[in-house]
């Protein structure tokens, strides 16, 4: 099973005056890139986009010429709303919404794009999806996918959290892994966890990073890659 990871493009027309790390300017063109690179070289089975596709949420405009490359891509995708994106009910006006979960070759992708944000803008599960990690990830070998990072807490050095992440590791039946953006630097990955924890890096700060990871049938992590465009 092979995943490509874009996150934090933070698209905005003009330069981002108090990140100037950030180069959110340049987004529609790095992403157009990636998704070449992914259907010339690496093919994945999945493209996954966890968030933070615009800069500023009240520019849902932004949002089209994105989705249109996106939808470039040769092979199943999901897109998930960072806390720079507009409410999931305007993101998913460009965007399709998927579904609760997406099997592809032995695995089950559940996304959560709707999970609560919290105070210094980390999030929280609803009981619901709480519920739902326990009883659809008993399944399939499960992959939890979502904007905020999510780990066990003390056991990486992050920013940002889960204010409920030791209920959800508690909900966790045979998920085999987490994939989540937001943290830019990224962290990739923990195995401190009861499952590995992959952080992927910003596309919009040099060198423009986005991530290739291969699982093998059992779940496990083959290999990890940190692409760059630049």
């Amino acid at each position: 099973m092979k995943i490509a990871v874009i996150t934090d493009l933070h698209y905005t027309k003009s330069k981002i005056e108090d990140c100037t790390n950030r180069v959110g300017e340049r987004a529609p063109e790095l992403l157009s890139a990636v998704i070449e690179c992914l259907n010339a070289e690496i093919k994945p089975d999945i493209v996954l986009g966890l968030g933070d596709f615009i800069n500023n949420d009240n520019e849902p405009e932004l949002l089209k010429p994105l989705a249109e490359i996106f939808k470039r891509a040769n092979c199943p995708s999901i897109a998930i709303p960072g806390n720079h994106d507009p409410k999931p009910e305007v993101f998913y006006q460009t965007f399709e919404r998927p579904p609760e979960f997406i099997d592809i070759k032995g695995f089950r992708f559940m996304p959560f794009p709707d999970d609560e944000q919290t105070a210094g803008y980390n999030a929280r599960k609803s009981p619901e999806a709480l519920n739902r990690i326990k009883e659809l990830s008993q399944e399939k070998p499960t992959i939890l996918l979502q904007h905020v990072p999510l780990y066990m807490p003390r056991t990486i050095r992050c920013e940002y959290n889960y204010d409920n992440a030791e209920e959800i590791f508690a909900s966790c039946g045979n998920v085999v892994l987490s994939v989540s953006g937001h943290e830019h630097a990224g962290a990739m990955p923990s195995f401190r966890s009861p499952f590995p924890i992959i952080i992927a890096p910003a596309l919009c700060e040099r060198n423009f990073p986005f991530v290739e990871i291969d699982l093998k049938e059992t779940g496990e992590i083959d290999t990890l890659k940190v692409h760059y465009l630049g």
